[in-house]
C-alpha cells in the first residue's frame, strides 16, 4: 500500500503531514513517528502530523514528536495542519475549528497568512536558577522563559537538556531587540534539540514579555526559522507566521 505525504515547514519547524481520515498504519503511531522523522534513516522532521476526522470540528490534529511522544499540542504544527488541509483540498475554508490534544482551537487562512488561537495560560509561575528568575508558562505545552542577553551566541546545550527534564518543559531564551520585538531560541522536549522555531514557545514568551516588560501586543518573536507574531484579542491569543510546502512524496507500507 502507498501513502501520500507532504513535508511542510512553519517558520522552520518541519513536519510530515498525512491525511489519516482513513487509518492505514498497523504499527503503533509513536513507532511510525520515530521512524519517519529520523533525519538519517527516515524522511526527517521535528514531528509527524496525522489529520483525522472528528464529529464536532473540521479535523483532529494528531501531532507526534520525533521521539514518539504524543499526541500533543504544537503551535507551528497546528499552523502546518491548517495549511495542509486547506491546500490539499481536505477542507477548503477561510475559518476553521479543529481539535488538538489540549482542546478546540480556531484557525484562519487569509491572504496567505496562517493563524490560530492558543489557549491563554493560567498563572505564570516563577522559579530561581541561581540568581536568575525564570518563568514557567503553559500554552498547551509547558515552557520555561528566560530573559537573556546575546541570545544568538549563547550555548543552548549548556543547561537546557537538564532544565528540560527537571521542569518537563521547553526552554526558551529571549532578548529584546526593539519595542515589542524580541529574539528567541528554543530547546524543545520531544525533539530533545534546538528547533528553528516554536509556536507555543513564542506565545509563552509573548505573554511573559507583556506581563513583566510591559511591551504591548502584537509582539514579534524572531526565531531562526522566521518571525512569529502573537496578538491578543479580548482574552484570545492569536499566533501567526509563515508556512510553506517543502515537497511531497509517497510512502510504501
Amino acid at each position: 500500500m502507498e501513502v501520500q505525504f507532504w513535508k511542510v515547514e512553519a517558520a522552520g519547524n518541519d513536519f510530515i503531514m498525512i491525511d489519516y481520515r482513513t487509518p492505514v498504519f498497523s504499527e503503533k503511531l509513536s513507532d511510525i513517528a520515530i521512524r519517519l522523522t529520523n533525519r538519517r534513516l527516515g524522511i526527517g522532521a521535528d514531528g509527524m502530523i496525522l489529520i483525522e476526522s472528528h464529529p464536532e470540528v473540521d479535523f483532529f490534529m494528531g501531532y507526534y514528536n520525533a521521539d514518539g511522544s504524543g499526541p500533543v499540542m504544537c503551535g507551528n504544527g497546528s499552523r502546518a495542519a491548517l495549511y495542509f488541509v486547506h491546500e490539499s483540498g481536505i477542507c477548503g475554508k477561510e475559518d476553521y475549528r479543529f481539535m488538538a490534544s489540549d482542546g478546540i482551537h480556531r484557525g484562519r487562512i487569509k491572504n496567505g497568512n496562517v493563524s490560530l488561537t492558543i489557549n491563554y495560560p493560567g498563572d505564570i509561575q516563577s522559579a530561581e536558577i541561581g540568581a536568575e528568575t525564570v518563568y514557567l508558562v503553559d500554552t498547551g505545552v509547558p515552557h520555561m522563559v528566560r530573559f537573556s542577553e546575546n541570545v544568538s551566541n549563547i550555548d543552548i546545550y549548556d543547561q537546557s537538556p537538564v532544565l528540560r527534564k527537571q521542569y518537563n518543559a521547553n526552554i526558551n531564551y529571549i532578548e529584546k531587540i526593539g519595542e515589542s520585538n524580541w529574539k528567541i531560541r528554543t530547546y524543545e522536549r520531544g525533539v530533545e534539540d534546538e528547533t528553528l522555531a516554536c509556536g507555543t514557545g513564542a506565545t509563552a514568551a509573548a505573554v511573559t514579555i507583556n506581563r513583566f516588560s510591559g511591551d504591548l501586543f502584537p509582539i514579534t518573536l524572531r526565531a531562526k526559522g522566521g518571525d512569529l507574531s502573537i496578538n491578543k484579542s479580548a482574552d484570545t491569543l492569536w499566533l501567526s507566521g509563515p508556512v510553506r510546502k517543502v515537497y511531497h512524496g509517497t510512502l510504501s507500507i
